[in-house]
């Protein structure tokens, strides 16, 4: 069985070769890259966080255009703001569609992410309706009593289990999301499991080119005895379902007069009123779907690893927690009304959002974007599909084909030095005078040009009400054992496309008495 795979894969690949091999050349040069070998693709290709390998040794040797072939199929990498801003926002025209995720999209079943569809009506009429419920330049204060709500009740579950912050933070995230979709039809119990094994499957087929199948889509025909095929058809089932299940839920109690106020049944009301079709209903499975998934795992990893670093700089604890107390007077929670008087608790996420927390060998370095990037993929697997020939900086860049991806390295933008100094160190402080030019909230980890996250500010609001109410009433150091000698948490993260801190231990306590009997009295 193994041989009959090889023998279907090696031909293959020889076709593709063919195909490559007589494509016409450009007169303009491409951009540079590593060497290519006779089947038509890079060698060593970095398997591995390959953001930190591309920002990094190959940016210092190519510059910030990388241009990659994989079995024929080009990438180009870009690494700097400057270059992801010319082509992404300013050829927004071009390069504003998505390519053919094979794996992810036919096999497993993820083809009602509104993130992935290429350029078009159907993805428009998906943006429209999630910019209805998200505004696309502002936060929508419609949510903030919703998101206050959960973070007391995160506060609440941290006093009674400290131990269980990760479960805690990811109902937190995914409660938020499921209320505004779905509103009281559905049971947070039941659909936070149902989502992390959705997500799984994202997190580990979503970087393009994990599977074959991905390069050589034809491979999505080969038997169902194929490793990737039996993968594929194990996680179809909770894909489809995450997206299914939910929605006939809402719409079950509405049929028996019992649903509840949310984004599904106001839309599926307009509907009614407009005569609306089926393909109406799956639009409104789809946008509430997507948002589903992304509020369910991508700010997860953000606030998890906030508990990492505040554990890790006490002084960045101390002061977020003075500067809460001078608004707060310890007398109640925070909510968002204290935002304008509360800067550091903004920088904190601002730094969070730049990637800035985890250690690569000695370092501390790595990144949160892979999982704030809430319906835009995140780093270099933010696919943008070239829709025709271009031209930039002398460099030709082919007409988009299905493989033919722009992969805008936000790992590589969020670490330039010359925007943000010293760029291996989380450093809050770093925004509080931003007279240098620059932008306090991270753009570059919520997408580029037309497929920027339309969620960003929800996420953001999330982010910071946790952030500021948790640190209002606890103390978060690091973990000690029976001995009472520290225990240095671990500070590497998971490989895959929805990256997460390992697991790593930390002590939650209640700062006082008071802040004790706070968190019992809030109102929920």
């Amino acid at each position: 069985m193994r041989d009959l795979e090889l023998a279907l894969v090696a031909s293959l690949l020889c076709c593709a070769l063919f195909i490559w091999r007589r494509s016409s050349p450009s007169a303009l040069p491409l951009p540079p890259g590593p060497k290519i070998n006779w089947f038509g693709s890079v060698s060593n290709i970095p398997k591995v966080r390959p953001w930190l390998i591309y920002g990094g040794p190959w940016k210092e040797t190519f510059g910030d255009l990388i241009y990659i072939q994989i079995f024929g199929n080009p990438i180009l990498v870009v690494n700097s703001a400057t270059a992801a801003a010319d082509l992404l926002e300013k050829r927004g025209a071009k390069y504003s569609s998505r390519p053919v995720r094979t794996m992810v999209v036919d096999l497993i079943g993820w083809d009602w992410l509104a993130s992935s569809f290429p350029y078009g009506s159907k993805w428009q009429k998906h943006r429209i309706m999630f910019h209805r419920h998200l505004p696309a330049n502002e936060s929508s204060t419609k949510y903030h009593p919703l998101q206050i709500q959960e973070a007391r009740i995160l506060c609440r579950r941290l006093l009674d289990s400290p131990v269980d912050f990760r479960h805690h933070v990811r109902n937190a995230a995914a409660t938020i999301v499921l209320r505004m979709a779905y509103g009281q039809s559905v049971d947070t119990n039941d659909y936070v499991p149902l989502a992390d094994k959705a997500l799984s499957s994202l997190a580990q087929a979503g970087i393009f080119g994990t599977f074959l199948v991905d390069y050589i889509p034809i491979l999505k025909y080969a038997p169902s005895w194929f490793t990737f095929k039996r993968k594929a058809l194990e996680w179809r089932i909770p894909t489809r379902a995450m997206r299914d299940l939910p929605f006939a839920k809402v719409k079950e109690h509405i049929a028996q007069g019992k649903g509840s106020d949310c984004i599904v049944s106001q839309e599926l009301e307009k509907l009614s009123c407009d005569s609306g079709s089926k393909e109406g209903e799956n639009t409104v499975a789809n946008v509430s779907a997507t948002m589903f998934a992304a509020g369910a795992d991508t700010v997860v990893s953000t606030l998890s690893a906030c508990f990492l670093v505040m554990s890790l700089y006490p002084d960045i604890q101390a002061k977020a927690q003075a500067d809460l107390d001078a608004v707060l007077a310890q007398r109640r929670l925070p909510n968002f009304n204290d935002r304008s008087q509360l800067p550091f608790i903004d920088y904190i996420c601002y730094e969070l959002l730049c990637a800035k927390i985890a250690y690569c060998s000695a370092s501390f370095s790595l990144n949160f974007v892979q999982t704030m990037a809430t319906s835009d993929a995140p780093w270099a697997c933010t696919l943008y599909l070239r829709s025709e020939e271009d031209e930039y900086r002398g460099f030709r860049i082919p007409k988009g084909t299905t493989a033919n991806q722009v992969l805008p390295n936000v790992w590589s933008i969020l670490h330039d030095p010359e925007t943000y100094p010293d760029p291996l160190t989380f450093n809050p402080w770093r925004f509080e005078n931003t007279s240098n030019g620059l932008n306090p909230f991270p753009d570059p980890a919520f997408g580029f040009g037309r497929r920027f996250c339309p969620g960003k500010h929800l996420a953001f609001d999330t982010l910071w009400i946790v952030v500021a109410s948790t640190l209002a009433v606890f103390s978060i150091t690091k973990e000690t054992d029976a001995n009472g000698q520290i225990k240095e948490p671990t500070t590497e993260f998971t490989p895959h496309l929805l990256s997460h801190p390992l697991p790593f231990g930390c002590t939650i306590t209640p700062r006082s008495s008071n802040a004790r009997e706070l968190i019992l009295e809030s109102d929920l």
